[in-house]
């Protein structure tokens, strides 16, 4: 006879997991993730005003070899004092977008010439116009410096600068030196949300010289871009280190879980049916105190009647005189009897008359 070959098949026990309970885990791993991400980056950073960022919309280098130096000086001015409304009004309501700083450069060879220039950060480009036109007035006007002896000599605009406007203005007192009196060069233009005000003293030509140096500036402001902002973010250390640590056990918990439910499952089940089987193998026995010790018989098994010193030892013998005579009734094809076929209870016996 051919002998026949099975077949074999898949191991039911195999410990490879489950496609579907790693898809689960990744699922819930990728969710909590970037959970996480989004609640440190809503929760945890800190942020700051920070002043001092004004120093990047003025340029260190104003193009001109005479300026071409360290600063005089460099400070945020206060714009509460800047007498300008529309920037007042902006900077308590947005204080991380609203500024002043200053830089001012003048050789030490010659005090008769200086430059300084004066960015004024708005929080929009509507106030930033309202900024560029009040400069403007004040600055570039015929009669703005008519109180300090100067007169306007000229207008002009910046080339490579859309917008910009410029003035100069020299004494208009006749000199009694030979040494050329210094002559006053302004130049106002707006990028984005920053209005720039240069002004340079020069003893040679400060129309030009003034142009070369907006120019630097304007270079400058577009180097730093449209979203500038004097806010800073900090992430506290104790605090990233604890939510980084959170996370992680939480991505634990959530990539375990599909594989460890389906096991607890499994031991339940196998706790259930060994409690069962127990229940099932249990049988009532009828104990009763001698002066020897104890003796016991099951009442649905009858003609097992056992005694022992003790309790314990009564027990064990019991325990094995029902496994033994299982076994006989099952060699001779006898049915078992159901264990809950008797009950053992308390009756009082009835009253009779005397």
């Amino acid at each position: 006879m051919q002998e026949m070959v099975e077949e074999p098949t898949a191991d039911t026990h195999s410990t490879k997991p489950p496609r579907r309970n790693l898809a689960i885990s990744i699922t819930a791993v990728v969710i909590v993730l970037l959970g996480s991400v989004v609640g440190y980056l809503t929760l945890i950073p800190q942020n700051h005003v920070v002043p001092s960022r004004l120093a990047s919309l003025v340029t260190l280098h104003p193009g001109v070899k005479a300026f071409d130096i360290k600063p005089t000086s460099s400070l945020v001015q206060p714009v509460a004092k800047s007498g300008i409304k529309s920037l007042e009004t902006a900077a308590k309501q947005f204080p991380a977008e609203t500024g002043i700083y200053a830089r001012v450069w003048r050789p030490a060879s010659n005090t008769a010439t200086a430059t300084e220039i004066i960015a004024f950060l708005s929080p929009t480009t509507t106030t930033a116009r309202s900024v560029y036109k009040l400069l403007s007035t004040q600055q570039l006007s015929s009669k703005s410096y008519a109180s300090s002896s100067l007169t306007r000599r000229s207008t002009f605009h910046v080339s490579g600068i859309a917008g910009s406007s410029g003035a100069t203005y020299s004494s208009s007192a006749k000199s009694t030196t030979a040494t050329a009196s210094p002559t006053l060069g302004e130049a106002i233009f707006r990028i984005g949300r920053v209005v720039t005000l240069t002004e340079t003293l020069s003893t040679s030509n400060a129309q030009t010289t003034v142009q070369v140096i907006a120019r630097s500036e304007a270079a400058q402001l577009r180097s730093v871009g449209s979203g500038f902002t004097l806010a800073e973010t900090t992430y506290p250390l104790v605090a990233s280190i604890v939510w980084a640590v959170v996370t992680l056990v939480l991505l634990l918990v959530v990539g375990y879980i599909p594989f460890a439910l389906p096991r607890w499952r499994q031991r339940q089940a196998l706790l259930r049916s060994l409690d069962i089987e127990q229940r099932e193998d249990a049988w009532g026995v009828v104990y009763r105190r001698t002066d020897s010790g104890w003796s016991a018989y099951v009442p649905a098994l009858p003609g097992i009647d056992i005694a022992g010193s003790t309790r314990t030892e009564t027990d064990q013998l019991l325990g094995e005189a029902i496994a033994d005579h299982l076994d006989e009734m099952r060699r001779d094809g006898l049915p078992i009897p159901e264990q809950n076929d008797i009950e053992v209870g308390h009756v009082a016996a009835a009253a009779r008359p005397a």
